[in-house]
């Protein structure tokens, strides 16, 4: 069976599916909505496969002189490694999509610390959210509010980093290297003028 006479006998089988979907809106509950949206699907497949039909009727003749063939080469430039029958994909290929172009020049945003630290903080106390407020009393003050409170307010007034390092360890006897205390600092830096 050649090529034509498939694609002649997948139209036909389409065709005949249309109609048994058609059928169905005789049958009570079928939504006519859904054997419209089923005979538009068939009617669609045996669009493209017709398209398939007509581009097979495309494809150059096997007996074309070699001489022409090497001519078309030549006017094109050096050889590129080329097939010699077209590829149907190729004719469905799509241009690139604009979208995709963008995206790739987009630069990353700036993720929301990054954000933080080119925004200078003028208060502690306002700066720092209540997640924050309940880690930091819980981890460093060891649950008391009011040396959290005396606390940032001296952290309010430290003039330099290890000033601020002095206030903490006052406060707490855990390693400087405890992630509250880290975040906390981190805070202060942002506060601090030098961070301008």
């Amino acid at each position: 069976m050649d090529f034509n006479s498939t694609i002649d006998l997948i139209i036909k089988d389409l065709n005949e599916a249309s109609e048994i979907i058609d059928d169905l809106k005789r049958y009570p509950g079928v939504p006519a909505l859904q054997v419209e949206l089923a005979k538009s699907k068939c009617r669609s497949a045996g669009e493209v496969i017709a398209l398939l039909k007509n581009l097979g009727d495309i494809r150059p003749a096997k007996d074309e002189p070699v001489r022409e063939k090497q001519e078309q080469k030549e006017s094109r430039g050096p050889e590129k490694n080329e097939t010699e029958a077209p590829i149907i994909a190729d004719k469905f290929n799509r241009p690139v999509d604009l979208y995709e172009e963008q995206l790739g020049s987009i630069k990353p945003e700036k993720d929301l610390s990054d954000h933080l630290k080119a925004k200078r903080i003028v208060s502690l106390s306002e700066a720092i959210g209540i997640s924050d407020k309940f880690l930091f009393i819980g981890e460093i003050f060891d649950g008391n509010k009011d040396a959290y409170a005396q606390a940032i307010s001296r952290l309010d007034n430290a003039e330099s980093i290890q000033d601020a390092m002095t206030i903490i360890m006052n406060y707490t006897d855990k390693n400087a290297e405890n992630e509250a205390i880290i975040q906390l600092l981190d805070l202060v830096k942002l506060k601090l003028p030098s961070n301008e």
